[in-house]
């Protein structure tokens, strides 16, 4: 039974019964272009085993959720520039972005795999671009310690896979975690196939 751990004061806010949160702007500021995504960890802590959790993100035009490492969850944890979300950084998620562009964020590939190695290494995670019929009202995270592996549902489509990261190389204890980014809808934990 995974809930949403409240954090400092920021733009996530989370519902009384810590199974929602949603964005909320900032009132004294200017609309300006967002550099950080706003974001939560879900409670309890993971060590061991197999983990299962259903969101719903209805209606949503962006949202990322997945999993993070705790020790990347610092004071400032709860907000992330884009190219914090790789595996490296301890983050393993999935994301929507302007309504219609899923994504999955994987290590930044270095160009001296492709080129020349005196080029620089990019910072922005490779954003793995996931193509679907029927987009997801609920996704299904499902994390397997001991397979070292994350894996997305769209229990909507009949629990048709969206993604898995394999091989993840998991510091532990792990967190569920979850943005809302710049919308304000809600995004809410759900009991599996309810």
């Amino acid at each position: 039974h995974v809930t949403l751990v409240p954090s400092h004061p920021s733009y996530a806010v989370i519902s009384e019964n810590k199974r929602q949160v949603r964005y909320q702007a900032p009132i004294h500021q200017p609309l300006v272009k967002v550099k950080y995504f706003y974001g939560v960890l879900g409670s309890p802590s993971i060590t061991s085993g197999k983990h299962y959790w259903e969101v719903d993100v209805s209606n949503k035009r962006d949202w990322i959720l997945g999993v993070c490492v705790s020790l990347k969850c610092n004071e400032k944890w709860n907000f992330l520039r884009p190219e914090n979300y790789q595996p490296k950084n301890g983050y393993w998620v999935i994301g929507l972005r302007y309504a219609n562009n899923y994504c999955a964020s994987q290590d930044a590939v270095k160009y001296s795999d492709f080129q020349d190695s005196s080029r620089s290494t990019p910072s922005a995670p490779w954003v793995v671009p996931l193509f679907m019929t029927i987009f997801p009202n609920r996704v299904g995270v499902f994390l397997d310690c001991e397979a070292c592996t994350v894996s997305f549902f769209d229990v909507t489509n009949n629990g048709f896979l969206i993604y898995k990261f394999s091989n993840c190389h998991f510091s532990y204890p792990v967190f569920p975690y979850f943005s809302p980014m710049t919308c304000e809808l809600p995004m809410t934990l759900c009991s599996p196939s309810s």
